[in-house]
């Protein structure tokens, strides 16, 4: 008697992505594409006619441990044109040390970030110092970072003031704690004392601080969002993990008829990356219910929705409280029914 053999499809797991790919963006005579470098001495070798703050600032990328960056040499006029080249790419995070040189840098940043939904950007003043008492960022936006004052760094023999972007890249890419010391930096361009720290804050201004003994540490990981729930940097960061690691984890659902017994297994496979998640320390809550929930079903679609194949899964995940909840509303495409 032959036995019977019951093949079951069991879908994927769900991977985290990962990124730690900083996207620079230089000032230059013309336009160059993006170009990739694992180390500063890759970037010396091929790169040559760039400003002082782009070549500092790259050297402190990698100072601090940063492990891998997209460089794009853009005009004055070129700063939209160098970010949709650097769109091609997967980062983490991009900046312009030469950011003072572009018009409207650091909302077209911002902008970039808002409309790809998968990375943040590091902007900073115009000028070394700037009144604390009217200092004001110059984006609000959830994908946005702003870090006060600029660095004092080595230039050969003689000292140079040079825009933070590069070294906060670093920690950034790295998921560094906000206090972490900045590797090769000799001070900062105006002094901060808890008072200015704390009127920063407020403002959504990440302050840059000298402490004795201790070295130049970043105070602050704000977003420069006015919106509560994407306050700090480390919750948007989250967010865009949790959102593109499931998105991409989801995939196979292409092949698969939308109805109910698919939504059964994408609320087991995403709770599994989520139940994973929350074991790895990143949400918050005593059991499982407290730190996420997963919701696939009819009360997430529409039967537009269904019709036409498109998968609304909403997520909630608690980043600070436990049971309090952002909530993603993550979208992908399956079989009609």
């Amino acid at each position: 008697m032959r036995a019977r053999v019951l093949i079951i499809n069991v879908p994927p797991p769900i991977a985290g992505v990962s990124s730690q790919a900083a996207g620079f963006v230089g000032f230059s005579q013309s336009f160059a594409k993006p170009v990739e470098f694992a180390s500063f001495a890759d970037f010396t070798r091929s790169v040559t006619a760039t400003t002082p703050s782009l070549r500092l600032a790259l050297r402190g990328f990698f100072e601090n441990d940063g492990t891998s960056c997209w460089l794009a040499l853009a005009a004055k006029a070129d700063l939209s044109r160098a970010l949709e080249a650097l769109a091609e790419h997967e980062l983490a995070l991009i900046c312009s040390p030469d950011q003072q040189n572009f018009p409207d840098a650091a909302k077209l940043l911002a902008t970039h970030c808002e409309q790809r939904r998968d990375r943040i950007c590091v902007v900073h003043s115009a000028a070394p110092s700037v009144s604390i008492a009217t200092h004001q960022p110059p984006v609000r936006s959830a994908y946005a970072g702003y870090y006060y004052p600029w660095l004092t760094v080595t230039d050969g023999k003689s000292k140079r003031t040079i825009p933070p972007s590069g070294h906060v890249a670093a920690l950034l890419a790295r998921n560094a704690p906000a206090s972490t010391a900045l590797t090769g930096v000799l001070g900062v361009s105006q002094t901060i004392d808890e008072t200015d720290s704390s009127a920063l804050a407020a403002r959504g201004i990440n302050p840059i601080r000298s402490f004795p003994g201790k070295g130049v540490l970043l105070w602050g990981a704000r977003t420069t969002s006015q919106d509560s729930e994407y306050r700090y940097l480390a919750i948007r960061r989250l967010a865009i993990f949790l959102e593109h690691s499931i998105a991409a984890g989801l995939r196979w659902t292409v092949f698969e008829t939308n109805g109910p017994a698919l939504w059964a297994q994408i609320r087991s496979s995403v709770s599994d990356f989520l139940l994973a998640t929350w074991h790895g320390g990143k949400l918050l809550g005593r059991k499982a219910e407290e730190a996420f929930f997963v919701r696939c079903d009819q009360t997430t679609m529409t039967q537009d929705d269904i019709n036409s194949g498109r998968l609304i899964v909403l997520v909630g995940f608690a980043p600070v409280r436990p049971a309090e909840f952002v909530v993603l509303r993550i979208g992908v495409w399956a079989h009609t029914p």
